[in-house]
């Protein structure tokens, strides 16, 4: 503009064009961003999401492990009880009536008995004596009596 305007000395145009020399310069040179700041943005965006990736990894990772704890632990529950199944059978079969027998035949060389070893025996009644009821005593033999049940209760006497 001021070009065309420097031939024509009735107006004085240059303030003008002082504007708009430093509006091409405001449009042309923006003034900086701050790329600092939008780096520091990225690194904390960035690191929050690495440190949610990891915690979800390292909670998969404790999870499995637990599964494959508790996989362990049953299989050894398993084990245990058939096991304590075995031990069972064994006992009852140790504590049978047959390994009593066995054991008293070979072992202690007895023999069951057969019927005609056994002999019954008839045991008289015995002879009881009863005693006589005591005959009544009179009131003060009473009163005597309950006095001393009283003493001896109370361990006087």
């Amino acid at each position: 503009m001021s070009e065309m305007n420097a031939h024509n000395l009735a107006v004085d145009y240059s303030e003008y064009d002082n504007e708009e020399t430093e509006n091409r310069k405001a449009v042309s040179d923006p003034k900086p961003v701050h790329k600092t700041a939008s780096i520091i943005r990225y690194f904390i965006v960035s690191a929050a999401a690495l440190g949610l990736l990891c915690y979800m990894i390292f909670g998969r990772v404790e999870l499995s492990s637990l599964y494959t704890e508790q996989s362990e632990l049953e299989s050894r529950l398993t084990r245990l009880q058939s096991e304590n199944v075995a031990m069972e059978t064994e006992l009852a079969q140790k504590n049978g009536l047959t390994q009593a027998e066995s054991y008293a035949e070979n072992v202690l060389g007895l023999k069951k008995l057969e019927k005609y070893q056994i002999e019954y025996v008839e045991v008289p009644k015995p002879n009881v004596a009863e005693a006589a009821a005591p005959e009544e005593d009179n009131v003060f033999v009473k009163i005597k009596k309950w006095f001393n049940g009283i003493l001896e209760y109370i361990g006087a006497q």
